[in-house]
């Protein structure tokens, strides 16, 4: 693998130096939005677990991460935020880590742009993301200080993407026939979907974000299943009825699971084998 790894590289890249991870397993895919100004000013604004992954891309996303000691919670915001001021970054950026079965994190990657899953932080803040980040893309200073962010409460956020789970998340494009989203208080719908709306094979899949929000965890997942319940759409396949599996799974209610939970949900202990690297998570997702 290593001498494939540099030809490649050298055939792609014209350079064949390469270098080696750690390899975890089962780990976890943790995630701390920081907000940061051009006059070295930074917060956190908590973690997220993105750790519902399908092809190392998201599926459901929760904020502040659960299942974590209060102390690897404040060791990943800290590291995040002592690592956006070392480059002098400014504006909106996630800092994502793996976590592995003793809570030990090791720094993934950083993404420089406002991600799918920043409503799951606004709804635990209450703080507006986007106007945040224009407010210091204009060269203003933060508004916020640390003191000022308080996390309340648990959200959820489920993407429902236009493909089937059954061909390993293929790519379903076509019309809506029929599409009506949920509502209700503590519910936030992102979607420009609507009856009559042709899903296109060019693009991304994603269809809309289901967003709840509850005092504790347990309420937030019985929200979200109501909210995937009153989802009504036609005329294309769709995760939803996957989310649902997925919230019903014992390791994912009690906030216990990893990068591996969906080929565990797809190919339970006796069908499928699980692939060697079903769970290897530092892979770019968005």
């Amino acid at each position: 693998a290593y001498a494939r790894t540099r030809a490649l590289a050298r055939t792609v890249f014209g350079d064949d130096r390469v270098y080696l991870e750690r390899y975890l397993s089962p780990a976890r895919h943790v995630e701390v939005q920081v907000l940061c100004d051009a006059h070295g000013n930074a917060v956190h604004l908590g973690t997220r677990d993105c750790s519902v992954q399908r092809r190392h891309q998201k599926l459901i996303e929760e904020g502040p991460a659960p299942a974590l000691a209060a102390t690897t919670i404040a060791a990943l915001e800290a590291a995040a935020v002592r690592g956006a001021t070392a480059v002098g970054y400014s504006g909106v950026g996630t800092f994502e880590f793996l976590v592995d079965e003793a809570e030990r994190f090791y720094f993934m990657e950083i993404n420089c742009r406002l991600q799918v899953e920043h409503p799951v932080t606004e709804l635990i803040t209450g703080v507006d993301l986007v106007h945040e980040q224009l407010h210091v893309a204009g060269g203003l200073p933060l508004r916020l200080r640390q003191g000022d962010v308080q996390v309340r409460g648990v959200a959820v956020e489920c993407r429902v993407n236009a493909e089937d789970p059954d061909r390993d998340f293929a790519p379903t494009p076509g019309r809506l026939t029929v599409f009506r989203a949920p509502a209700g208080p503590f519910t936030r719908v992102d979607t420009h979907g609507h009856p009559g709306y042709r899903i296109s094979p060019h693009y991304d899949s994603l269809l809309a974000k289901v967003v709840v929000w509850a005092p504790e965890r347990e309420l937030a997942l019985s929200r979200m299943e109501r909210a995937l319940g009153e989802f009504d759409v036609d005329g294309v396949r769709t995760t939803i009825g996957f989310l649902r599996r997925v919230l019903d799974h014992p390791p994912f209610r009690k906030g216990r699971y990893a990068t591996d939970v969906v080929e565990r949900l797809l190919h339970p202990a006796g069908s499928v084998p699980v692939p060697p690297d079903a769970d290897r998570s530092a892979r770019r997702t968005r």
